[in-house]
């Protein structure tokens, strides 16, 4: 209990004394006869408990009693309120009171505090005494009252407990009721007046309300689950199955070994004569494929290994991440308006146990209590559908003990209906917080460890067309059986709802409209000069204004609050302060005027950002810019083998790229149709020239031109043509290299196989071109294609069928390069390789996702650990290119210092090295990353030179928020304003 809460009370009319309990700031809740005598607004006296007694009696008055309130007030509903008007009172600093009320049929303890007549003190200054006991909810169920029985501690006689009425029962942290009388029947038993039938009396909300007090209430008690009732939804525990003996793991390793060791005496047997090292190499790699091929193949994993581990990753990832885009969505700060909601009730299949009201506060205790435990959040635009939603997560994740599923928010308008429900946020999951593959994912899902919070129903569709999508995704939702959190617009939900499509066996809470006090707390917490906002700030929620309807929303708040930092902002928003509210004109003003102040508030100066700041004007050009090419959206063509992104989350034909998003991989169009394509392909030329130079430099040096010259360029030449016109696509894969695969057993065998599939391309070359050409083939065909392999191709992808269809076209490719230049060097037998290699992934990789996806697989590649940014596709790509890069500069310098017919002193080489670096890395590999240097040339100036960074402060800023690989402008309205 706490204490700093607990009243005593003082009826100067009668001269009596009695109990209450501060509920609000300011706001008391006592029993009705303690005021007996005592008008509306009329003046009584009340003072906090202190045991040092220090406490002075302050000035209270009258302000709710049922007999105003109704004509016909049952005699039991004994309470009233008084609030507190004294000058020098300060309200304790303590938790919001909650409310709660009593279910089930078993007994639950309470706890009450008052001043009875039994402690009264020879002075009639009265102490305290608790009253400790229990509530029957069985007992005196017609009258709808509360039944006491203090069984612990003293029991005084019946008069003995006069003046604690008006006491707060709690049972917990929960204000169940208010004592008011006691029984004659027996000792020690009192009558309560429960707050939930208070709740229904006229004026009692009301009176809350308009005190800032939100009333809300939780349940207590109940049936507890029957020893052999099993959850609805286990919840996960270690799943380590214990070690196996050494018996065991002796036979599991028997068969693999036995094989490997008959494949190597085999090859070592057919030797052929002269071949060096490189037979012994190739024939014990091939064993250790064998052995590794029976050891792979012979059962399947278990799909329950390391649940735990992905489970507690999913947590940390999804906490940090929730908590940056409330940051963002509260306009870069922590203040947030506790938004209060109620519960709607539906034509059927609604959760049980709902509350009948919630607030932001509450909504983890809210959904905890629903059976099933599924909810739908409805409101209107600008509602804070969205911020409660990572409220509840945000919430969820804080517990300090908390063992059940995982909340997960993901956007709804990227859901290509057409793929089941568990497959597409499998996908998602995978992709932006876990970092591994879909089978996790979806392990995790089917065994109730994770909980859908799905934003945005109405975004899937366009307005004014019919919702198929939306639709779609509501009858998939509905065959999910696990617990889920849904977001959607009252009016299209309704709209749903009118043709027989909602979701089922789930509660619906709808958001309520800002109240006037809340409004003015949430600018009082926020403003960072509170002279200026005292000014005029009572005139801001006067009935009837413009100001009054516009501002009941938090996203126009939040407007509000941010203009109101700016003496230009403070102005313009004081010029609508006492404008009727005669229809929609003053609204649309305002609305655009706050909008007009959005900007410039969040241009201002930052104290803590050494970072130049922008310009108002040079902002919304920017925005209005980008924002224009959004009009219409555009297909997304499937991925090739490189890896996954967000145009193959599908996993079937092209997913759809929603008009709203800011994705820096597709923003040519901003440029035009052709700007930005043929500025990219331009630069591709521009990468690939100084590299062309500089090797014609070198073979010249040589006197290696016309021949072996004109062979190696005819070589080059398709790689800067093919580069120039993929430059052109209209949609482009980044490239992806995730170095952490190297960190666990995917990426070691993959960089196993491709060593192994090496070692046996050595055994046909050798007796073709000699040892030491199959030697260097070998090598770089093992390094391109393993570490290849193992740091950018998808984790869920058939072997068999890539190693099938990639290894002949790899042999092919060496043995043509042999046939037509090997006798130039073993250098061309490790460039033939590597280039073998890089063939073999592409003619491999599609062919290995085709099987995959026939099984049910093919997952895109999964992104490095830890949550994706809209930054990530680009940063990625120049990594890709980067690593591409080095290891064309350390090839070339290798061919320009030790090849004969290459050879050019250390300048020259080095100056050559990092021109084929540059070839290879930005101008081959990083397409995506020359595809956004084509639109800053295209645009010429149109946009920011560091567009990235621009992008990136809008972000932090609050105009733009995140979804997944995509930037979204923070609101409807805020598109519309800058479209307009």
């Amino acid at each position: 209990m706490d204490q700093a809460r607990v009243m005593e009370i003082w009826n100067p009319v009668r001269g009596k004394s009695g109990s209450g309990y501060l509920i609000g700031d300011d706001l008391v809740l006592t029993a009705r006869h303690v005021l007996a005598g005592v008008r509306m607004r009329g003046g009584v006296e009340v003072r906090q408990l202190d045991p040092a007694a220090r406490t002075d009696w302050t000035a209270a008055e009258l302000v709710w009693l049922p007999q105003a309130a109704a004509a016909e007030v049952s005699p039991d509903a004994d309470a009233a309120l008084l609030r507190i008007t004294g000058p020098r009172w300060r309200p304790p600093v303590t938790e919001p009171v909650r409310f709660g009320r009593i279910v089930g049929d078993h007994r639950v303890p309470c706890l009450g505090l008052g001043f009875p007549d039994a402690v009264a003190r020879p002075d009639h200054a009265r102490d305290t005494m608790p009253i400790r006991g229990h509530v029957d909810p069985l007992h005196g169920m017609k009258s709808g009252m509360t039944t006491v029985h203090v069984d612990v501690g003293i029991v005084p006689n019946r008069a003995g407990w006069h003046g604690s009425s008006g006491t707060g029962l709690l049972c917990g942290p929960l204000l169940i009721a208010v004592v008011t009388t006691e029984k004659s029947f027996a000792p020690g038993v009192l009558e309560a007046v429960p707050v939930s039938v208070l709740a229904r009396l006229p004026g009692f909300e009301e009176t809350l309300r308009a005190q800032g007090v939100r009333f809300v209430t939780e349940d207590v008690g109940g049936e507890p689950p029957e020893p052999d009732d099993e959850p609805e939804y286990a919840e996960y525990a270690p799943l380590t199955p214990p070690p196996p003996s050494s018996r065991r793991r002796s036979a599991k390793l028997l068969v693999p070994a036995v094989g490997g060791a008959m494949t190597i005496l085999v090859l070592l047997a057919l030797s052929p004569p002269a071949s060096g090292a490189t037979w012994p190499i190739g024939s014990t790699l091939s064993g250790l494929l064998a052995g590794w091929g029976i050891e792979r193949f012979r059962g399947p994993r278990s799909p329950g290994a390391g649940r735990e581990a992905a489970v507690h990753r999913l947590r940390q990832a999804v906490r940090g991440e929730v908590e940056r885009r409330r940051w963002q969505l509260l306009g870069n700060d922590s203040k947030a308006i506790n938004v209060t909601f109620v519960t709607v009730p539906q034509d059927g299949r609604d959760a049980d146990s709902a509350w009948p009201r919630g607030d932001f506060d509450r909504i983890a205790r809210y959904l905890d209590g629903l059976r099933p435990r599924r909810l739908v959040i409805t409101g209107g635009p600008g509602s804070g559908k969205t911020l409660l939603a990572l409220e509840l997560v945000h919430r969820v994740l804080a517990r300090k003990h908390y063992d059940g599923p995982v909340p997960v928010p993901v956007g709804l308008s990227e859901w290509d209906t057409g793929v089941p429900f568990a497959d597409w946020f499998s996908a998602r999951l995978g992709q932006e917080y876990l970092g591994g593959s879909q089978a996790t994912t979806r392990d995790l899902l089917a065994f109730g460890h994770v909980m859908p919070v799905l934003d945005g129903l109405d975004e899937m569709d366009p307005p004014y067309g019919g919702r198929p999508r939306a639709v779609a995704a509501l009858v998939q939702l509905n065959r999910f059986p696990g617990p889920l959190a849904l977001t959607c617009r009252s009016d299209e939900y309704d709209e749903l709802g009118r043709a027989e499509q909602r979701l089922l066996d789930c509660a619906r809470a709808r958001i309520e409209e800002v109240q006037p006090v809340d409004g003015l707390r949430f600018l009082e917490e926020r403003t960072r000069n509170r002279s200026r906002l005292a000014v005029w700030k009572d005139g801001l929620f006067a009935p009837g204004t413009a100001t009054r309807a516009v501002l009941s929303s938090p996203w126009m708040l939040t407007l509000a609050s941010l203009a109101s930092q700016t003496e230009a902002g403070a102005a313009r928003l004081r010029s609508f302060i006492g404008v009727p509210d005669t229809g929609g004109q003053g609204q649309e003003e305002l609305h655009a005027a706050l909008l007009e102040e959005f900007i410039p508030a969040l241009c201002e100066p930052d104290p803590a950002d050494r970072r130049r700041p922008y310009q108002a004007q040079a902002v919304t050009r920017w925005l209005r810019l980008l924002t224009a090419s959004l009009r219409g959206g555009h297909a997304a063509p499937p991925d090739g083998g490189d890896g996954g992104g967000r145009g193959s989350a599908s996993g079937s034909g092209g997913a759809v790229v929603p008009s709203r998003d800011l994705a820096l991989h597709t923003l040519w169009p901003v440029a035009g149709p052709r700007g930005a394509r043929y500025a990219t392909a331009a630069i591709t030329l521009v990468c690939w020239l100084p590299a062309l130079l500089a090797l014609a430099v070198c073979l010249h040096r040589n006197h290696a031109l016309p021949l072996p010259g004109a062979i190696l360029f005819v070589l080059l030449s398709p790689a800067p043509l093919l580069s120039a016109w993929n430059a052109r696509a209209r949609y482009v894969q980044p490239r992806r290299i995730q170095f952490q695969r190297l960190r666990g057993r995917l990426g070691w065998s993959r960089v196993a196989l491709g060593t192994t599939l090496g070692g046996l391309l050595m055994l046909p070359l050798t007796p073709l071109f000699g040892p030491g050409f199959a030697l260097a083939a070998g090598a770089g065909f093992a390094a391109v294609f393993g570490f290849g392999l193992a740091l950018s191709v998808r984790a869920d992808i058939d072997r068999r069928h890539l190693m099938a269809a990639g290894t002949p076209a790899a042999l092919a490719v060496t043995v043509a390069a042999g046939f037509l230049a090997g006798r130039l060097g073993d250098f061309i037998g490790l460039t033939a390789g590597c280039g073998a290699g890089a063939i073999g992934l592409t003619v491999g990789v599609p062919a290995g996702l085709r099987a995959a996806r026939r099984n049910d697989g093919g997952d895109p590649d999964p992104n490095p650990p830890g949550v994706l940014t809209p930054l990530s596709p680009l940063r990625n790509d120049a990594m890709a290119g980067l690593v591409s890069g080095a290891v064309a500069v350390a090839l070339a310098l290798y061919g320009t210092l030790c090849v004969e017919w290459l050879r050019a002193p250390w300048p020259l080489a080095v100056a050559t090295a990092l021109a084929c670096g540059v070839a290879a890395g930005p101008g081959f590999v990083s397409v995506t990353s020359r595809q956004y240097l084509g639109l800053i040339s295209a645009t010429r100036g149109k946009l920011p030179w560091r567009l990235t960074a621009f992008l990136r402060w809008c972000h932090e800023r609050g105009l733009l928020r995140s979804a997944g690989t995509v930037y979204q402008i923070r609101h409807d309205e805020l598109l519309e304003w800058l479209r307009r």
